[in-house]
């Protein structure tokens, strides 16, 4: 039966299942949709969501990626596949790959829901990091040279010379 559906019905029946969150047979079904150009686009979209619903979330990632790339898709739902994708790399901590796709919108869609505030949020994220990450070093290196002063006299010559 399921060789004689068209990939309308495919698409509309994968919809269902996504709903009833029957995931794993959504996925199958947007999968047979996709075969045709004229669903490619919204159904790797709707396929991205059921692996995101799952936690297949570099999977989910390539398929949101595959519906951005797709002809077909209009530039609103390019916008809210972007804004998907965005909120999947934000939630994996991927803030330069969520801001970068942020950006895209809001290029061209500045008032896209809550991307500015999303990118603003991500920007502090990130420059918090970058400032942790900084202060370990810091911390690190003061550490490693307070050792080194700490060491006698004689040890301090030796290592100078092995590091000759």
């Amino acid at each position: 039966m399921d060789q004689q559906m068209s990939p309308w019905e495919f698409y509309e029946r994968g919809l269902v299942l996504k709903q009833v969150h029957m995931f794993h047979p959504a996925i199958d079904d947007f999968q047979a949709a996709a075969k045709d150009s004229q669903y490619e686009g919204k159904a790797y979209a709707q396929m991205a969501m059921c692996l995101d619903a799952i936690g297949h979330d570099e999977e989910a990632i390539i398929a949101f990626r595959r519906a951005i790339a797709s002809p077909t898709v209009s530039f609103k739902e390019q916008c809210q596949i972007l804004y998907q994708l965005g909120r999947t790399l934000e939630s994996l901590g991927r803030d330069a790959e969520g801001l970068e796709v942020y950006g895209r919108i809001s290029k061209t869609y500045p008032d896209f829901l809550d991307v500015a505030q999303r990118m603003k949020s991500l920007s502090l994220r990130q420059g918090r990091r970058s400032s942790r990450i900084f202060d370990w070093w810091g911390d690190w290196v003061h550490r490693v040279r307070a050792r080194r002063r700490a060491r006698p006299p004689h040890l301090l010559t030796a290592l100078d010379q092995i590091g000759q």
